[in-house]
C-alpha cells in the first residue's frame, strides 16, 4: 500500500496526519467556531470522524506533521515491540503451579417455597382516577 499525503477539500487546514484504523492515512482537522477546542479526521476509506470523546480526542492528538514523520515513528514502534518480544522470549520463566486446597463440605441450605402475594383488589382510589379522567375529557372535547 503506497502511501501518500492525502489532498483535502476541507475549508480548515490540514493540523497533522497518522494511521487509521482501517489502515490508510488520515487527515487531522481542527474545527471552527464553538467547537475549536475539538479535532476531526478524514480518512478516505472511512470518511469523517468527528467524535469528541476522550478516547478519540487523545488519538487525535497524537499527530505527524509528514508523512516520514509518520513512517519513522511507526517504525520505532514497530522496534520497540520487536525487542520486548524478544528480551520476554529470552528469559522464560516457570509458571508456578497451584496448590491444591483443601475444603470441608458445607451443609448446603435448601431453598425455601414461598407462595407470591398477589393484589387482585383493585385499589379505592383508582376508579375515582378513570372517572374524573372520563369527565375531564368530554368537557374539554378531548
Amino acid at each position: 500500500m503506497a502511501d501518500v499525503m492525502p489532498v483535502r477539500t476541507s475549508t480548515n487546514p490540514v493540523e497533522g496526519i497518522n494511521r487509521c484504523e482501517c489502515g490508510s492515512v488520515r487527515t487531522i482537522h481542527r474545527a471552527r467556531g464553538k467547537r475549536a477546542k475539538f479535532l476531526y479526521s478524514i480518512c478516505d476509506s472511512c470518511g469523517t470522524n468527528q467524535q469528541t470523546g476522550q478516547y478519540w480526542q487523545e488519538k487525535f492528538n497524537v499527530h505527524y506533521a509528514t508523512l516520514a514523520d509518520l513512517r519513522q515513528a511507526e517504525q520505532a514502534s514497530q522496534a520497540v515491540v520487536c525487542d520486548a518480544v524478544t528480551e520476554h522470549e529470552t528469559e522464560p520463566q516457570p509458571e508456578p503451579k497451584p496448590e491444591p486446597i483443601e475444603t470441608e463440605s458445607l451443609p448446603v441450605p435448601e431453598p425455601q417455597q414461598t407462595k407470591p402475594e398477589t393484589d387482585t383488589e383493585p385499589k379505592p382510589g383508582a376508579w375515582k382516577a378513570i372517572l374524573a379522567g372520563i369527565i375531564l375529557g368530554g368537557l374539554t372535547g378531548g
